[in-house]
C-alpha cells in the first residue's frame, strides 16, 4: 500500500493570501521554502510557489515582532520584549497574558556555532537591559527559577537575563 503523498499546495495558498496582506512573517516564509525544497513538487505546487515568490518581491511583509504583537493584542495580552534573528533561527521574548501573568520564551539555534550563540545571548541581554531601564525595573538579586508564569515583570525579566547568561544551556 502506498503512503499518501503530502501536498504543500494548501500551505502555499494560505501563505499567498497572507503575503498579499503583507502579513507573512519571515518564519513562515522560511518554513514554506524549506518544505518546498525538501520534496518533489507537483506542477500546481511549483506554480503556486512561484506566485508566492512574486508577491513577496512586491509586497513588504511584517516582521515576527509585528506578528507577535498583533497576536498578543488579539488575546488581550502585551508584548514587552522580543528579538528575532534573521540570520539564524533564534528568538527571545517576554509577554504578558490578559490575566497579568508574565511569560518568557527563548530558543537559540543549535545549528550555529557556540560563539554566535553567545553573541546572540549577549545582544538580547543588552537590549533587555535597555528595556528594563525604560520600564524602571531592576534585576532581582536572587536566582529566579524557571516557571510557566511569573508574577511580575521584574521576575520574568530577571529570569530571562539569568538564562541568557548561560547560552550553552539553551536547547532548541
Amino acid at each position: 500500500m502506498r503512503e499518501p503523498r503530502y501536498s504543500i499546495l494548501v500551505d502555499i495558498q494560505d501563505a499567498i493570501e497572507r503575503a498579499k496582506q503583507g502579513k507573512l512573517a519571515l518564519y513562515w516564509q522560511r518554513t514554506i521554502q524549506r518544505e518546498y525544497r525538501c520534496k518533489k513538487v507537483t506542477p500546481a505546487e511549483q506554480q503556486a510557489y512561484e506566485q508566492l515568490q512574486s508577491i513577496l518581491s512586491e509586497v513588504p511583509q511584517w516582521s515576527e515582532e509585528e506578528e507577535l504583537r498583533h497576536d498578543m493584542e488579539n488575546i488581550g495580552g502585551r508584548l514587552w520584549f522580543c528579538h528575532f534573528w534573521t540570520d539564524h533561527n533564534s528568538m527571545v521574548q517576554l509577554t504578558e497574558d490578559r490575566n497579568g501573568g508574565f511569560h518568557v520564551a527563548y530558543v537559540l539555534d543549535t545549528d550555529i556555532s557556540p560563539e554566535v550563540r553567545r553573541e546572540a545571548a549577549q545582544l538580547a541581554q543588552k537590549e533587555l537591559a535597555e528595556c528594563m531601564q525604560e520600564w524602571d525595573i531592576s534585576l532581582l538579586n536572587a536566582q529566579v527559577s524557571e516557571q510557566m508564569k511569573y508574577a511580575s515583570l521584574a521576575e520574568a525579566a530577571s529570569h530571562l537575563m539569568q538564562v541568557l547568561d548561560d547560552p550553552e544551556s539553551i536547547t532548541g
